[in-house]
């Protein structure tokens, strides 16, 4: 398989990290997290994207509207994206209408990104079955669409109508936010492909199997005679530290946590490639790891393979605001500026 030249490289960070720990209380947490963007925002990351889950005790996941409408006047030029909605669980008009109203107050920096979600508790929630995931995300997607262009729409569909509906105003970017979609599945690669700008792969998703469904991504817009290539991202853990043994030391606790709530949320699925769910798979094999240098080289090869966005989850950030804001400095001058990623 020949590898894929993807040209230059676009870096941003998940906002998954920072709402830990967790004894800090909501409020602190969420307010420090504005603060670290707010400086992160000047450093040349390209974008800075939140994640979703319901009830979701132990851990933290503040939702995505609400928190990126309250980083959009703190973080200059950079993109905000949502990384991923769980669109099958939510109302199509509202997102629509959220969407709008968002790409307005950021001035046309939003992405949106989506995913049909895994866990059996949220389906729950909004009284829908795995079966129901596919089909509700496609309806919904083919819907919204329909409401960005401002027209009137009259929509009959399995879970939702709408009768002569216009949304008041359309979204800053025409036609709408760049959409990209999470996958973990060559079956949501190809939906990926079909329906949006962009594939996003998840966290725990190995190298190897990244490449492959690259290939596959860009083989299914090749059939659909798509206007554009799209374009192929990834989450990929960071994970720095004096050398590749000190890096997987630091990051053992917060590997162990992350691991078991994927496990008891019963993230494998039969149709995912493998994902990476152990302490026992070597870093090497789905994370950036190691000193700056070490994973300027991973970048390197990730380019090389079709690569050409990356989210950084970053692991074993320091408690402290100013702390953690140094720390996001020092990524970006000793990894994103030798990764060619900026000037």
């Amino acid at each position: 398989m020949q590898p894929l030249h993807s040209g230059p490289m676009k870096i941003g960070f998940h906002l998954t990290p920072f709402w830990s720990p967790t004894d800090r209380g909501a409020t602190r947490i969420l307010d420090e997290a504005v603060q670290v963007v707010a400086a992160a925002s000047r450093m040349g990351f390209a974008w800075v994207s939140i994640g979703q889950h319901f009830v979701s005790h132990p851990t933290v996941w503040p939702q995505p509207f609400p928190m990126l409408a309250r980083l959009a006047p703190e973080t200059g030029r950079m993109r905000l994206k949502t990384s991923v909605l769980l669109l099958p669980m939510l109302n199509a008009i509202e997102v629509a209408e959220n969407v709008a109203t968002l790409d307005h107050l950021c001035h046309g920096r939003l992405d949106v990104g989506v995913a049909i979600g895994y866990r059996e508790k949220e389906l729950e929630l909004v009284g829908l079955r795995r079966k129901d995931r596919v089909p509700k995300l496609e309806e919904s997607l083919a819907l919204m669409k329909r409401l960005w262009a401002g027209e009137e729409v009259t929509f009959e569909g399995t879970y939702t109508a709408v009768t002569r509906g216009r949304l008041g105003f359309t979204p800053y970017q025409t036609p709408h936010p760049p959409l990209e979609m999470g996958a973990q599945s060559e079956g949501a690669t190809r939906r990926a492909a079909r329906l949006t700008d962009g594939v996003f792969f998840g966290p725990q998703v190995a190298w190897r199997d990244i490449a492959g469904l690259g290939h596959v991504f860009r083989e299914e817009r090749g059939k659909l005679g798509a206007a554009t290539p799209g374009h192929i991202g990834a989450s990929r853990s960071l994970i720095v530290g004096t050398s590749k043994e000190a890096a997987r030391t630091a990051a053992r606790e917060y590997l162990e946590r992350t691991f078991n709530m994927y496990r008891t949320w019963e993230m494998q699925e039969a149709s995912m490639v493998e994902l990476q769910l152990s302490l026992e798979t070597a870093l090497d094999d789905w994370t950036v790891n190691g000193t700056p240098d070490d994973c300027v080289a991973t970048i390197a090869r990730a380019r090389e393979m079709g690569l050409q966005r990356i989210g950084f989850t970053i692991y074993s950030l320091p408690r402290d605001v100013q702390a953690r804001i140094d720390y996001m400095q020092m990524i970006a001058e000793r990894i994103l500026k030798p990764a060619g990623v900026i000037e």
